[in-house]
């Protein structure tokens, strides 16, 4: 649980939040072509955010399991 709520703090939590709220917003305007456009270039950033976060993750662990064998 702490985990999930911490994640919210984190760069990738709020430009979810952000990319949400944007989308919406411009979907609200009746602007549905530039809500596409939003939610295609917040994506790709989320996505980058996301496997970059990820490979930090595993690579962490290979240290840290590599650490301990030694």
């Amino acid at each position: 649980m702490r985990e999930r709520l911490l994640f919210l703090c984190t760069c990738t939590g709020l430009e979810l939040m952000t990319a949400t709220g944007i989308t919406a917003y411009l979907v609200y305007l009746n602007q549905p072509t530039l809500a596409l456009i939003s939610a295609v270039v917040f994506a790709k950033l989320l996505v980058f955010h996301f496997v970059v976060d990820t490979y930090d993750r595993i690579r962490s662990r290979k240290v840290a399991w590599h650490h301990l064998k030694s």
